[in-house]
């Protein structure tokens, strides 16, 4: 079979590739950690709205509301700290990235089309929150619900660019982004290990920004002034980190699962670097198993006794698993191309041109009257 891969492009990387290793991890943490809480929130705001709806339970109806509120600004933030990942990928993985872009070039290009329609059906389900809370809420709920399908179908492309990516020899098969749903190893199993990590993100935000919330309201009554609603305030802020404490507990108990079908959905070679033939890649996993099972722990307790210590706990934990789950996506992926990345070196050094002499010149035209004859 003819070699897809194309030659790196002949400009060098500009700088350190383990540098650069060390920034693609750091930014596409930052990045995925925003991208994980608007979508966590906006569903289940949508989710929360409908619960509202049929209790008639003004209180729940808030909750939804707070989570509507934080998707728009969360949906921001992720974009602008997207772009740093983004460039790293496309200059490490030069002749992957963009091959698995090619092949999925149309879906690629409805990204931004598929960003902007979500954001501002989703600013238009915050903005209009008020105004349809009578008659209109079933409209309301299909408008916020429609931006959140939306936000829910494009993680997909994503995952099938960078999945494909890793699959050079199967590039001759593939015929476009629906085909590759189901073409490529790996594409589901990712898709649900970031959806539920997406609601435990969200679940562990919730907590903290109404925990935050909590304690202005106190600040504000120690320092004498009045709180509009105070008694429904605080019962919307208990309710709302009860909901994110479980919220965070339950997914982060299925990702045991989510990641298992994951681990499995690996060729047999590279699955079996993280189960003992490589000491790192091993490490790593059991360290992200033991670690879930702290922070199901710590937010046990947490649910329990609301306390600082117990929080402080729950954050370090979760910032710890970040990293390693950074730390391993990186490693997957090198594991993958690294036999491919022997075969097609990348350009790490300037090319310098070739400065032809008189010799050369000579050469040439031999050359040409031999072909020519």
């Amino acid at each position: 079979m003819t070699n897809l891969i194309p030659d790196d492009i002949t400009l060098a990387i500009p700088g350190n590739v383990g540098f650069f290793e060390v920034l693609i991890v750091v930014s596409f943490i930052l990045h995925i950690l925003f991208v994980n809480i608007t979508i966590g929130s906006s569903v289940l705001a949508v989710g929360k709205e409908i619960q509202g709806m049929s209790k008639k339970d003004r209180k729940i109806d808030r909750i939804a509301q707070q989570l509507a509120d934080h998707t728009s600004i969360m949906k921001s933030i992720a974009v602008v700290l997207g772009i740093a990942p983004l460039l790293l990928i496309s200059v490490i993985y030069t002749q992957y990235f963009y091959s698995s872009t090619n092949l999925i070039g149309k879906a690629w290009l409805s990204l931004i089309a598929l960003l902007i329609t979500a954001f501002l059906i989703l600013y238009l389900y915050k903005f209009t929150w008020e105004k349809m809370r009578g008659g209109s809420k079933a409209l309301h709920v299909l408008i916020g619900a429609t931006g959140s399908l939306i936000l829910l179908f494009v993680p997909l492309i994503f995952i099938v660019n960078v999945v494909s990516m890793l699959y050079p020899t199967m590039w001759a098969g593939s015929e476009g982004f629906f085909h590759s749903l189901t073409y490529y190893p790996q594409i589901w199993q990712r898709y649900f290990h970031f959806i539920l990590a997406s609601f435990a993100t969200s679940g562990i935000y919730l907590y903290f920004y109404n925990r935050r919330a909590e304690k202005k309201i106190e600040r504000l009554l120690k320092e004498g002034e009045t709180v509009e609603d105070e008694a429904e305030k605080r019962e919307v802020h208990k309710m709302s980190k009860r909901l994110g404490i479980q919220t965070m507990f339950w997914t982060t108990a299925l990702q045991l699962v989510a990641g298992t079908a994951l681990l499995m959905s690996f060729e047999k070679e590279v699955m079996m670097l993280y189960m003992g033939e490589d000491a790192l890649l091993t490490g790593l996993l059991l360290g992200s198993i033991l670690l879930t099972l702290v922070l199901l722990f710590f937010l046990y307790k947490l649910g329990k006794t609301d306390s600082k210590g117990n929080f402080n706990a729950v954050i370090i934990t979760f910032v710890i698993i970040l990293v390693f789950m950074g730390w391993m996506r990186h490693e997957l992926r090198e594991s993958y191309l690294h036999d491919y990345i022997e075969a097609n070196p990348r350009t790490t050094e300037k090319v310098l041109p070739v400065v032809e002499t008189e010799d050369d010149e000579e050469g040439l035209e031999v050359e040409l009257e031999e072909d020519a004859k």
